[in-house]
């Protein structure tokens, strides 16, 4: 089906990030360089509309309603020239959640889970840390909240600000991805991806 493109955003660098600590559904805020990563791909966003000649106020917006998407999503639509408002937010593009790991970095979930990494790293798809979620879990949410956006798409284009591991999924299931191809594919936080013609087009910021 032909339909506008969708612009697929990660939220900028995180002070967790810069911590090597998984985030999942819990937050931190966007580090000073992270916020001006969101600012510059809101201003990349923004150049790309006006080369596709798009208004920016025609611009759907769909949003994780995490606290670092939000601060990613404010600072970027203002550069971009988007509107939103709360009823962007849908909780399907929530990030992949770590369960008990969230919070943590590498060396205290090897404390207190011995080897489980190790295990994880052997089947990362189906695997599922002590409370939280899989890949194949992921998806369950992520196709429909997909199906969606490319309706909306079908109008007008559609910007979504969300996660890497989610993002990786939306991005995968758009192209049809296997499993491997989609744990494979990077999570830029200084870029985004346009969706369109069944082609995933990097955008740098």
């Amino acid at each position: 089906m032909a339909h506008h493109p969708i612009y697929l955003f990660r939220h900028g660098e995180t002070v967790w990030n810069a911590e090597k600590r998984a985030q999942g559904h819990l937050d931190s805020p966007l580090t000073a360089a992270g916020r001006a990563q969101a600012q510059a791909m809101g201003r990349a966003l923004g150049q790309e509309l006006a080369r596709a000649g798009y208004a920016p106020s025609t611009v759907i917006v769909r949003a994780s309603p995490l606290g670092r998407v939000r601060e990613t999503l404010a600072l970027a639509a203002g550069a971009a020239g988007l509107v939103h408002d709360e009823s962007c937010h849908d909780a399907r593009l929530r990030e992949y959640s770590w369960g008990d790991w969230d919070g943590l970095n590498g060396p205290e979930i090897e404390a207190r889970w011995p080897n489980q990494m190790t295990v994880r790293l052997q089947d990362k798809w189906n695997y599922c840390p002590p409370n939280g979620e899989n890949y194949a879990m992921v998806v369950e949410r992520a196709q429909p909240a997909l199906d969606d956006i490319v309706a909306l798409a079908a109008a007008s284009p559609v910007a979504v600000f969300a996660h890497g591991a989610i993002g990786r999924v939306i991005r995968g299931l758009f192209l049809r991805a296997s499993q491997d191809d989609i744990l494979a594919m990077d999570q830029p936080q200084d870029a985004f991806y346009r969706l369109q013609g069944g082609v995933a087009h990097r955008i740098a910021g």
